[in-house]
């Protein structure tokens, strides 16, 4: 009977403990080991001093940065079972008869380091190290069979005659478990005892939580949970214990002050308050991809990693964002939302259901309970209004109240879209209802509504009512345009007027009508509108177009404080009054987290208050605690994970595991001329929320514009120095630091220091042939010049001598036609001496016959010889010879001086041969017969010694 008792209670708990869970459910992000490239198990999770996440896999140890999943194995390729990162950022890991480190290269890439080799021969054979501590100046790896202690380069063995069960540091202490010995804390460089004396002998420790200094919290995997205050162990005795010892807690680790998780092997994750209460389940009910958790871990921002038997999820725990599931079994759309009466109330597209609300928790997404669906509402639900103090329920078959927990039709028959007051004085005597064909009105009297029908007017689907302060009623409708509605004084029936894209608006399509900031304004693909009764126009709103410019508007809802709840496009925001921003009155916020989330067409969102916004959304409710979602202080961080360079072979030069040295810089040949940059910002769940701008120094002109792309890539670069520069920011405008890497490319070889000497001596060179071609130009031009010169002087010359030859032969001629005419002269006197000499011979021979015929008269006589005399006077020749030397170049004293021998007579021969005179001629001079000159001339011959052959007056000629 007992048994089966005890069977009830515990599937009592089952369905009612673990199954009443926080309405609220953070985002759960889910890896599978297609995302991440590696095995299906994950043993052990932790986190660098800059973000980075750590994964101890089946292949190896896997890294994340936000963007990037990178899988480094070991040598012996065994599973990581454990890893533990130092201040150092040094990573420990443990695998099978293998443990070391990985730590970066010079480039920033992580490379593995053995310490196996510190392992004394006789213990280096183990199998799995299945947690990894660091404490004090020690790191500790747990094996089965015994335990390492590395300190000071030197490991210490721990054995044990039965089994280490478990390795963990809490607080400042460093616990463990042996089978035998129980609890054992490390102290004065051994292991000792805690607590009451094997007490955890039979039972497996799977996790020690520290809830304040000397207290702790110990799970086991079997038999639940259990508190150590002061070193003295007690069980927690309460019905959750009683069920975890049914689900196996196989890890747990501390979240908070208030709060540990409790890893489990069938039931996901169980969050819990230190007196064991649970807070929270996560399960793959919740959305966790299998129940079958390995490890936990909590990171920097408070958010919980979960290595599972198949994957590794990522729970968004401390996020201002939740998701409600109203039917946690079947997937509804979220199309409204209310409050009423510490219900919450949601519209779905299968009916509504509520929830209680305690009071105990101001946001409400973490009140427990369990949705239940409203009796009378299965079907779509379109709209939740509450009009005086009811809540009203527009539905597909009608219009009804909700009461409690069931739903009072009030009109049935036709679809319902939602009500409007007519007045605004509570209470309101009139509501307009929104109709799948037109408008309907209720009266309300004594608190009751009551269906007075259909309006007579047009029968259009009206999903969009507002009423402004002239009491017009404006309708939209997202594909004729808008409706001006006026509305007959009896309230019986209704006359419409149209508005298009004639009328001001900017496209008769898309048009959304509501009541903002008491004044009625539609919502267009290009901002915000009002109409102009002066001009009977659709105009730009002046106060909203400030704000919104010219985005499309779909939907817009006031809160309490006066900001303006938006969507745009697929893109949910709020402009907040409450805040400023870049010297503006107001801060816009989008949410960039829910972009695509919202429920397209059928937009709303209901602002209940700051820490309770919902969403509608293809499945369910968004929640956002916004007071908490703008106050969350993540200071943004990037972090330049990966730089390659891409040539003939790519080579990374920037592994992102060292801190960036701008001093050193890296320079590399120009062959590597294209380079790809990764980068990522580590916060993670908020990935969506964050865009990137980098700029290239040396390359890029400006920053770039902001982007969710977490790498660039650059091609044909040229050679010189550049600096990669690249930021992050969120959607709350806060914005991270700039990360900058120096690199080089080296000019080609053609164009490097030592080309450029060499292109510099080989320009000397050409310089120098250059000069010395040009000088030898110069020279052949010189010589050809001078040559030339040479040729023009002598030219010159030869028309000098030409010209002078010409005087010469002009002088000459005239010498020799002096000559000719002095010897003519000459000859004339020769002539005249001739003459005179025949007639002094004529006279003489007169003479001497008249001498003989006077008988021998004296004075004859001295007349014959007077005329002896005349003929014996040598005077006339020496005159003569005077001036024939003068006109024939002093041809007798040349004679005279080679032929010494010759006579005066021989001279005078000559001198008449030369005269070219006929020997008559020169007998009559030389007053001798022809054959005295014939003599002379035979003398003459021996005398000069003239051959033959040769005429004595050649030979005369010559001596000239």
């Amino acid at each position: 009977m007992k048994f089966y008792f005890a069977i009830i209670i515990l599937l009592f708990f089952q369905n009612g403990l673990f199954g009443q869970n926080t309405i609220g459910l953070p985002q759960i992000i889910n890896y599978s080991k297609q995302d991440y490239h590696g095995a299906v198990q994950t043993w052990d999770i932790k986190q660098d001093s800059k973000g980075i996440m750590y994964f101890a896999n089946n292949d190896g140890l896997l890294t994340y940065d936000g963007s990037y999943w990178k899988l480094y194995t070991i040598p012996n390729k065994t599973i990581l079972r454990s890893l533990a990162i130092d201040n150092n950022d040094r990573i420990y890991v443990g695998a099978q008869n293998e443990f070391g480190y990985f730590t970066p290269n010079s480039t920033g890439s992580l490379k593995y380091v053995s310490l196996n080799y510190l392992i004394p021969k006789s213990q280096n054979q183990f199998a799995d190290i299945w947690d990894i501590e660091i404490f004090g100046e020690s790191v500790f790896f747990r094996g089965t069979d015994r335990m390492f202690e590395l300190k000071n380069n030197s490991i210490k063995v721990y054995p044990t005659t039965s089994e280490w069960r478990y390795l963990k540091k809490s607080g400042s202490r460093l616990f463990a478990q042996d089978k035998t010995t129980g609890l054992l804390e490390y102290k004065d460089n051994g292991w000792f005892p805690v607590g009451n004396t094997n007490f955890f002998s039979s039972k497996l420790i799977s996790g020690i939580v520290e809830r304040n200094p000397g207290d702790y919290i110990i799970t086991t995997l079997k038999n639940g949970l259990f508190e150590m205050r002061n070193d003295s162990i007690h069980e927690i005795n309460n019905l959750i214990n009683n069920e975890l010892k049914l689900n196996q807690v196989y890890t747990s680790a501390k979240i908070n002050d208030k709060e540990f998780v409790a890893g489990t092997t069938s039931e996901g994750c169980i969050i819990m308050d230190f007196f064991g209460n649970i807070v929270q389940k996560i399960s793959h009910t919740e959305g966790l991809q299998n129940n079958n958790v390995l490890c936990t871990y909590l990171d920097k921002n408070q958010n919980l990693w979960t290595g599972l038997n198949n994957g590794i999820s990522f729970i968004a725990y401390n996020s201002a964002i939740k998701y409600i599931r109203p039917n946690s079994a079947n997937e509804l759309s979220g199309y409204s939302t209310s409050i009423f009466n510490n219900r919450l109330y949601i519209a779905t597209s299968d009916g509504t259901y509520g929830v209680d609300l305690t009071k105990e928790n101001s946001d409400f997404s973490f009140c427990k309970g369990s949705f239940s669906q409203i009796k009378n509402s299965a079907g779509q639900v379109w709209r939740l209004d509450i009009v005086n103090q009811q809540l009203l329920m527009g539905f597909n078959d009608g219009a009804f109240e909700i009461k409690g927990n069931d739903a009072i039709p009030i009109m049935q028959g036709i679809g319902a879209w939602l009500f409007v007051p007519i007045s605004s004085v509570y209470p309101s005597k009139n509501i307009l209802v929104g109709t799948y064909n037109g408008l309907h009105l209720f009266n309300y009297e004594n608190e009751k509504f009551i269906d007075n029908g259909k309006l007579d007017g047009l029968a259009e689907s009206l999903r969009f009512l507002a009423i402004d302060n002239n009491n017009d009623v404006w309708s939209s409708h997202p594909y004729r345009g808008i409706f001006k509605i006026q509305l007959s004084p009896d309230n019986k029936k209704y006359t419409t007027k149209l508005f298009t894209q004639k009328d001001g608006l900017p496209n008769t399509l898309g048009n959304y009508v509501f009541r903002i900031k008491n004044r009625v304004v539609f919502g267009t693909e290009k901002g915000v509108y009002e109409f102009d009764t002066a001009t009977n126009k659709f105009i730009p709103s002046p106060f909203f177009n400030k704000i919104f410019g010219e985005i499309e508007i779909r939907y817009l809802k006031e809160d309490e404080n006066g900001n303006i709840w938006f969507c745009s496009g697929k893109k949910p925001g709020v402009v907040d009054f409450t805040h400023q921003s870049n010297g503006k009155p107001y801060m816009i916020t989008y949410f960039p987290e829910l972009t695509g989330q919202i429920l397209s067409g059928f937009e709303n969102i209901y602002p209940y208050n700051n820490q309770n916004v919902f969403i509608g959304s293809e499945r369910g409710m968004i929640h956002i605690n916004y007071e908490k979602y703008v106050t969350t202080n993540i200071k943004l961080k990037v972090l330049l994970r990966e730089v390659k360079a891409i040539g003939e072979q790519d080579s990374i030069i920037f592994g992102g595991h060292i801190a960036i040295d701008n001093k050193n810089i890296i320079s590399l040949p120009s062959s590597f001329n294209s380079y790809h940059f990764e980068y990522s910002a580590p916060s993670y769940g908020m990935q969506t929320s964050i865009e990137y701008s980098y700029y290239l120094e040396g390359y890029d002109e400006k920053w770039s514009a902001w982007s969710g792309k977490s790498e660039k890539d650059y091609t044909n670069l040229t050679y010189g120095k550049y600096v990669f520069k690249v930021k992050a920011h969120d959607n709350l405008g806060h914005e991270s630091e700039t990360v900058s890497y120096q690199f080089e490319i080296k000019a080609p070889w053609y164009k490097s220091n030592w080309a450029w000497l060499l292109y510099f001596i080989l320009f000397v060179i050409l310089l120098y042939l250059l000069n010395q071609l040009q000088k030898n130009k110069l020279q052949k031009q010189q010589k050809k010049f001078d040559e030339e010169q040479a040729r023009l002087r002598y030219i010159h010359q030869l028309e000098l001598e030409k010209n002078e030859k010409e005087i010469i032969k002009l002088q000459n001629e005239k010498l020799a036609n002096d000559v000719q005419f002095k010897n003519k002269e000459l000859a004339d006197a020769s002539m005249h001496l001739v003459e005179r000499n025949d007639a002094l011979a004529k006279v003489k021979e007169e003479l001497q016959r008249l001498y003989k015929s006077t008988d021998n008269n004296l004075n004859i006589k001295k007349a014959i010889q007077f005329l002896n005399d005349i003929e014996r006077n040598d005077a006339n020749w020496e005159q003569f010879a005077m001036h024939f030397d003068e006109v024939n170049n002093g041809f007798l004293k040349k004679l005279k001086t080679r032929f010494p021998v010759l006579t005066n007579n021989d001279l005078k021969i000559c001198a008449y041969l030369q005269l070219n005179l006929s020997s008559k001629e020169i007998a009559q001079l030389a007053n001798i017969s022809l054959r005295g000159v014939e003599i002379s001339r035979y003398r003459l011959r021996k005398k000069l010694e003239i051959p033959t052959e040769q005429s004595l007056i050649d030979f005369l000629n010559k001596v000239v």
